[in-house]
Order: C-alpha cells, then structure tokens, then sequence
C-alpha cells in the first residue's frame, strides 16, 4: 500500500492537531537557548469568583525547540517565562508559533491568536483603556479590560458596559464584568447596609444593628495601606466637625495582623470606633464579598434608615462633609 508524503506529515500532525482541538499548543523555536524550560508562572485574576487555575507542567527546551500545552477554562492573560524572559501574553485554546531570538523575545512574537494580537496591539497604543473600548466594542480584549479598571464604582462600570457591543458582553470577561455590576448594584446607594462580621478592638461582636437609627461614616482600611494611613487626618477632621451632631464614625480594618492593626491604630491616635472584618480582604470573604470593595481606602455613608446613603471610592472622598451636611 502506497502512503504518499502527504499523508505521512498529516500522521505525523495528528497528535499536535488534537492537542489544539482539546486546549493550546505552542510550538517554539528560540534561538540563543540550548536548554531550559517553558510555563505558564501565573495567570493575571480579575475577579473573586475566580478558583486557582491549574498550571500546565512545564516542558523542556532542547536545541531552541519545544512544544508547550494545556487546556485552559477560559481565554486568559498570562505570563510565559521561556527560559531566563517572561512575557504577557493572552491565551486562548488554540495553536501558536514562536519563532525568535531569545533576546528579542516579547509578547508579539506570539503567533496564532487573535486574542493575544489585539492585545499587544492595545499594549503597544498608548491610550487609556476607556479609549480603546470606545475604539474596539466588539472586542474581547475590551471586555476585559473594561472589568480590569472599570470596575471600582457601579457608576464606571455601567458606563463601560454600554461602549460594549453584545458579541463583547458575551464573552467570558463580559459575563464577569455584569456579574460585576451585580454586586455593585447590591451595594449601592439606597440599597440596605449589610450584615458585615466585624469585632472591635478587644475581640468582641460588634453587630451592624447596633448602629440602627444613626447615621454611620464607614472607613475601610488597612495598616498596610498608604493611602489609608495618608486620610487618617481629613477623617478625623470630620469626626471632630460631625461627631457633636450625632454622626458616627466606624473604621473598619481589613488586616489579617491583628498585632499591625493593633500598632496601627496608636499610631495614627484613631479615637473613633475601631473594628475589624471577619474575612479581611480575602477574595468571596468579608467586604469584597459583602460590599464589592476591592480598593482602599474606601468610605460609605449609612443613613438613619439603615441604607448605604454614598459609596465613596478613592477619588471622591471630598464628597463626605457635604453628604454630611445633607444628611443633617
């Protein structure tokens, strides 16, 4: 029986073919290498719902040349060490070419995706984020980078989800970006404050409900935060100012050191209510999953009525004597 050359090379390809059916396969060959290895270091999260991806093991580099594969759950950005360098770049399940020096190594030298060609073309523009999603609604990347650095206030990430077209809000970041907006939305102004476990300074229950009928200054921080520590002072300004008028002031911590909170707190001569979160700053725990806060510092109002009143981020806590005074 006759097997032309055809045939042989398509045999041949069969293995390397259904790897690319069933996950990626990157094929290199790298020169001014002779040994070492390829993986996948670690995959750049986005979201709390997000469980630890299991890594592909890594391959061997013999003679510049390798062939690298696994199977993720969802396109994603990572980063690739090839011997000594690393580079980001975004993976879907698909087949991939790279063919370079080892000292030209980058990103774009990664061949076969779509989604990694439109992102080193977003890496390689530089304009902020929101610009390129007005540019590029349909895209993926967009998605992703609409739930990367839009998604600190339910304000900046229902304006980024309205530049997205429906094939972009279809993709896996799109989903996360409404699931996103779901628990911003549950934790925004007229919405009820939540139950959050805190204990005070001496380790004891310190119950929401016991606020009831008040109107609450939350102040999420941490010791390890310089931006936290840097607002002590204006939050104690407005403590002195407000405090005669009935307002209540809560800082509460999300360090996992109690001792650091403990130092913490001396140091910066906070007199109001001190607590600390149950959960800290963990991802599904505490205020990320109570509140859907994952910057800090971070300030909510809470009315007499026991709803969220403002939810101030970074950029507008200068906002909180005038919602104060409207409260009054």
């Amino acid at each position: 029986m006759r097997i032309s050359l055809l045939n042989i090379v398509f045999l041949l390809l069969l293995p390397v073919l259904g790897m690319a059916a069933e996950g990626f396969v990157i094929k290199g060959k790298v020169t001014g290498v002779i040994s070492g290895t390829v993986v996948i270091t670690r995959f750049i999260h986005l979201t709390q719902d997000e469980k630890n991806e299991e890594i592909p093991p890594k391959v061997r580099i013999t003679n510049g040349e390798f062939i690298y594969t696994g199977k993720l759950e969802h396109p994603a950005l990572v980063e690739l060490k090839v011997s000594t360098m690393s580079m980001y770049v975004y993976l879907e399940n698909t087949s991939y070419s790279l063919d370079c020096s080892l000292d030209s190594l980058s990103g774009t030298k990664l061949k076969g995706g779509k989604l990694n060609d439109d992102w080193q073309q977003f890496q390689d523009t530089p304009r902020p984020s929101l610009e390129y999603i007005k540019l590029h609604p349909n895209s993926e990347i967009a998605a992703y980078l609409a739930l990367r650095d839009h998604t600190s206030t339910l304000e900046k990430a229902t304006a980024a989800r309205a530049l997205l077209s429906q094939e972009a809000l279809n993709t896996w970041s799109g989903q996360r970006l409404d699931i996103a907006i779901a628990a911003l939305t549950k934790a925004s102004t007229g919405n009820a404050f939540p139950d959050l476990a805190m204990t005070d300074a001496k380790g004891r229950p310190f119950p929401v409900k016991s606020l009831a009928g008040k109107i609450v200054v939350f102040d999420f921080w941490a010791s390890w935060c310089s931006p936290c520590r840097a607002y002590i002072p204006t939050l104690r300004e407005h403590y002195k100012k407000f405090k005669a008028k009935g307002v209540q002031f809560v800082s509460i911590s999300v360090d996992d050191d109690k001792e650091k909170w403990h130092k913490a707190m001396q140091e910066l001569g906070m007199e109001w209510m001190q607590t600390l979160a149950a959960g800290g700053f963990q991802d599904g725990k505490g205020v990320k999953e109570a509140l859907h806060i994952f910057y800090i510092p971070h300030v909510i109002v809470m009315g007499k009525d026991g709803k969220i009143a403002a939810s101030l981020d970074y950029s507008k806590k200068d906002q909180l004597e005038k919602i104060l005074e409207g409260l009054l």
